[in-house]
């Protein structure tokens, strides 16, 4: 029997924008206040328009414990368009949103299940009179929950699917608070089919088959940090019981940060052309508004323009000029300078100076590296690259060997190609250091 669901959570409803400037236009702020909210219910419409049997909703639906009367009413307005449709939704608290929170006297409908807090518990969902799966779930009483809540899950005879609805750091991902720590091994453990997932922003398939294990992510991005595509998955169960998870994206607004060279232009009214096409050009392909964090990039001769007072400030205000407000908006946010003087790297190698020995060592280097991959190589280079890769090797092993480092490291240790781009990234950055502008 075939059925499908929509799993999503993070939603963080009518929670700000991070790190913007205070002169957006009000269109602009509008737009953004309302981003979290408007992208709640495009996933209740997603749910509708693709006619699931359920919903989840994996905790932190709202950003604080003392949630808000604007966002809890706008989430039970969509979970009663769901039960009008008679879509039943099934839901967990978070770190953010703990049982142990303020919230308003919100009455939910009929079909919106919220799990208690302590003790894992199971809800079938029945169609045409069948069960055709059974949803697990607990929530957190508090913010802090450092206990193993997957452990408690434990599927019960003769359940058609069993899917496992949680907030929980799997693997104790680096960067993130470690609540309700768990490992795949534990969720394996629990004979759960899929794992509805919540806490980490960033949506992934963490591991397929049985179980299929997903974080859905946050379906709104709220800070520079959250520039991925981001939204819910539409999941299928076919009729050989086959698991299909679907990335939908849901973002009302999507965060671009974007990297502007500025080699090759030749004077300030094109580089805020530049900028302009730039902002423009991500706000086709994200196919929705955009907030757009430009860095200016690489040598050039602007360089020495962008040092001026006030030309930063006017660059971004023209290129918003050209863009205008033309719907769905591409709003600059901000442009940085990171660039530096023109410099002929060829000519600045052959000074008597420390940095003209640096770049040669780097070029000595990248011979050698070529040269330790060309068994035709004959004279001096062929026979000094073994040594200088084995130095180039033996200058990462701290990384790579480094307690805590390596479990993350192992698989990626760099060959001999990538070693070569990591020689030319590092001489970028001596330059920088070093070379100054001239």
């Amino acid at each position: 029997m075939s059925f499908r669901f929509l799993h999503t959570g993070d939603l963080h409803l009518d929670s700000p924008f991070v790190g913007l400037t205070a002169d957006a236009p009000a269109a602009v702020a509008q737009t953004l206040r309302e981003a979290t909210l408007q992208s709640w219910q495009t996933i209740v419409q997603l749910a509708l328009d693709e006619r699931v049997d359920f919903v989840l909703v994996a905790g932190d639906v709202f950003e604080q414990a003392n949630r808000t009367l604007r966002g809890q009413i706008r989430f039970r307005d969509g979970l009663a368009d769901l039960a009008r449709a008679r879509v039943p939704s099934f839901v967990v608290t978070g770190n953010h949103d703990p049982l142990s929170g303020w919230e308003p006297s919100v009455t939910w409908p009929e079909l919106a299940h919220r799990f208690p807090a302590r003790t894992v518990s199971g809800v079938q969902v029945i169609r045409d009179g069948d069960e055709i799966a059974r949803v697990y779930g607990v929530s957190h009483h508090v913010r802090d929950v450092t206990t193993n809540l997957a452990s408690h899950f434990k599927r019960e005879a003769g359940v058609p699917f069993a899917v496992g609805l949680l907030h929980t750091n799997v693997g104790a991902t680096a960067g993130e608070t470690n609540c309700a720590p768990c490992t795949l091994q534990d969720l394996r453990a629990a004979d759960m089919d899929y794992w509805a997932l919540g806490h980490i922003h960033r949506h992934a398939v963490l591991a397929a088959g049985r179980p299929t294990v997903v974080y859905c992510g946050n379906p709104q991005g709220r800070d520079p940090g959250e520039a991925d595509a981001c939204g819910c998955y539409l999941v299928t169960v076919d009729d050989a019981g086959e698991i299909h998870p679907e990335f939908r994206p849901a973002d009302v607004v999507r965060w671009q940060l974007l990297d502007v060279p500025i080699a090759g232009i030749p004077d300030e009214e094109s580089l805020i052309e530049r900028v302009a096409s730039a902002a423009d050009e991500a706000r086709s392909l994200a196919e929705r508004a955009i907030v757009a964090r430009v860095a200016l990039k690489g040598r050039g001769a602007l360089h020495a323009s962008l040092q001026r007072p006030g030309v930063l400030a006017d660059v971004r205000t023209m290129a918003q000029e050209r863009l205008g407000e033309t719907l769905p908006f591409a709003w600059v946010e901000s442009v940085r300078d990171e660039t530096r003087g023109e410099l002929d790297l060829a000519d600045r190698r052959l000074a008597d100076d420390f940095l003209g020995d640096l770049l040669r060592r780097f070029e000595q280097a990248r011979v050698s590296l070529r040269n330790s991959a060309d068994p035709e190589a004959t004279g001096d280079t062929a026979r000094s690259p073994d040594r200088i890769v084995a130095q180039l090797e033996a200058s990462i092993d701290p990384l790579y060997c480094h307690e805590r480092a390596r479990r993350y490291l192992r698989d990626v240790r760099p060959g001999e190609a990538r070693l070569a781009d990591l020689l030319d990234e590092a001489e970028s950055m001596v330059v920088d250091r070093l070379g100054g502008d001239a």
